[in-house]
């Protein structure tokens, strides 16, 4: 059992809520609208993590073939569509993983403060949040734009120890990917990963996080940390 930490950020997408199934829905519709073949899910999902402006701009260039479609009128002009598309379908097809609710409700009851970090824009982050009635338990927020770099930059994660007024020894970070471990590592946060998300199709150990986590009860045990019981009416 580990010392609960002061402060612990959560990278969203494949680490608190399972999102892989809207987020290629919304890119194939977008292709779909201007066109385009859609892109199988399987290989959509191995793009989520960098946010979705590098996401849709790898389908858009796997669907046209060109290299140089970011740059072009044509990306211009579908990003938006995507995004509407996105926040269209925000809630729908997703689903947090199983134990994510309890035990970050047990993390807040037992005085830790907690923050999401991620690459997706915030008003994406927002709604998601919104939709699986986790807006509350969190004490801070950065999201895609809100640092010059993303995540595997440390800014974001850096932002957010400023904003809780914790410092990198007393803060834990948890993820689901390299960049995630890569992030922490540029940060000195330690970080914990689990293997349900999504790691660009690789395991998520050859990463190299202080620890892999097979479920959120793996995650509540190693911090000596009870899940809240769900509410009874």
């Amino acid at each position: 059992m580990h010392t609960l930490p002061r402060f612990i950020m959560f990278d969203l997408d494949g680490t608190l809520v399972d999102t892989a199934a809207e987020i290629a829905e919304a890119v194939n519709l977008t292709l779909r609208e201007a066109g385009l073949s859609p892109i199988p899910a399987a290989r959509v999902r191995d793009w989520i993590g960098k946010g979705t402006a590098w996401l849709f701009g790898n389908a858009l260039e796997a669907a046209t073939g060109d290299a140089d479609i970011r740059t072009s009128a044509r990306y211009t002009q579908l990003y938006p569509r995507f995004l509407q598309n996105y926040a269209d379908l925000t809630g729908r097809m997703s689903t947090p993983y199983p134990g994510a609710k309890t035990a970050l409700q047990g993390l807040h009851q037992s005085g830790c403060r907690l923050a999401v970090v991620t690459n997706k824009e915030r008003s994406l982050t927002l709604r998601l949040l919104d939709c699986h009635g986790l807006s509350d338990t969190f004490d801070v927020l950065v999201a895609g734009g809100d640092t010059p770099q993303g995540k595997p930059s440390p800014l974001p994660l850096q932002l957010a120890l400023q904003q809780a007024g914790v410092v990198a020894g007393d803060a834990l970070f948890v993820g689901d990917s390299s960049n995630d471990v890569q992030a922490s590592r540029n940060a000195g946060v330690a970080v914990w990963a689990f293997n349900h998300g999504y790691n660009h199709g690789e395991s998520i150990a050859s990463a190299g996080p202080d620890a892999v986590l097979d479920s959120f009860a793996e995650l509540m045990a190693r911090l000596g940390v009870t899940p809240a019981q769900p509410a009874t009416h």
